[in-house]
């Protein structure tokens, strides 16, 4: 995929770091993603991929440095003393701009899979049962699902599930998604299934941020790959570069025992 170098920035991280205790998970990240752009962030367990993802649309607090989304802080406000909280209402304005697909599903599984999609514009945006219901119908077509809608989750398999969960995300009509690890629960048969519904996004100009150890959808997807290890970027570059011909051993090690 070609990135849009021209883009207005959907998300800028300057010096970001995060620490839990004595431990720092995030130290000095710096990263952006511009607007239609695809951004991979690979690199082993325990590097601060998904933080940095959970950081973005606050569901966790960084400590210092600045996180903007579309040139807005999401969670808090900055002042010259540093960072202050946001009020709860208006972190959440802004956080339902940005759709989030985890590792697990999270599906209410009392609740169909179309009324898991049209609850949450329905209580959230006031959107209207039948225009929601409408809504919910195309993008259960857009990830191949158009037959599951009165299904209920434990009816469905794994990469179904997932795929529902995309849906509901992207129902809100969010300006950013987040993926974290989004095939990681998956049995491998399953996973290109979810691979393949992403893929459809990035082709319709989603601007994305995906936490992925699937190095081949990397390669494929991508307009950029970020490598972070032990809290840091570590290298940034197109697929070809970070894939392709790293620049750094630490890359190429990561890469030659996943590949």
């Amino acid at each position: 995929m070609s990135r849009p170098d021209g883009a207005e920035l959907m998300v800028s991280a300057r010096d970001v770091w995060k620490s839990y205790g004595s431990v720092d998970v995030l130290r000095g990240v710096e990263i952006e993603v511009r607007h239609g752009e695809v951004v991979c962030l690979i690199g082993p367990s325990g590097s601060g991929k998904s933080t940095f993802l959970r950081c973005v649309n606050h569901l966790e607090k960084i400590d210092a440095g600045s996180l903007l989304v579309d040139n807005e802080a999401i969670g808090y406000t900055v002042h010259k003393d540093g960072l202050r909280e946001a009020r709860d209402r208006v972190t959440a304005r802004k956080r339902a701009q940005i759709g989030m697909v985890f590792q697990s599903f999270n599906l209410f599984p009392h609740m169909t899979v179309l009324e898991n999609i049209i609850t949450a514009p329905m209580l959230v945006r006031s959107q209207s049962r039948l225009s929601a219901v409408d809504s919910a119908t195309q993008l259960l077509a857009k990830v191949g699902l158009s037959d599951k809608a009165s299904s209920y989750p434990r009816q469905l398999s794994g990469g179904q599930q997932q795929r529902v969960a995309i849906a509901r995300a992207l129902a809100m009509e969010p300006k950013l998604m987040l993926f974290d690890e989004p095939t990681s629960a998956l049995d491998p048969e399953l996973v290109g299934e979810v691979l393949e519904a992403i893929l459809g996004l990035a082709r319709d100009g989603m601007t994305m941020l995906i936490v992925t150890h699937e190095i081949g959808f990397a390669r494929e997807v991508a307009d950029r790959v970020i490598f972070m290890d032990q809290g840091r970027v570590l290298e940034s570059g197109s697929p070809e570069q970070v894939i392709g011909n790293p620049s750094s051993n630490r890359t190429r090690s990561f890469l030659d025992k996943i590949q």
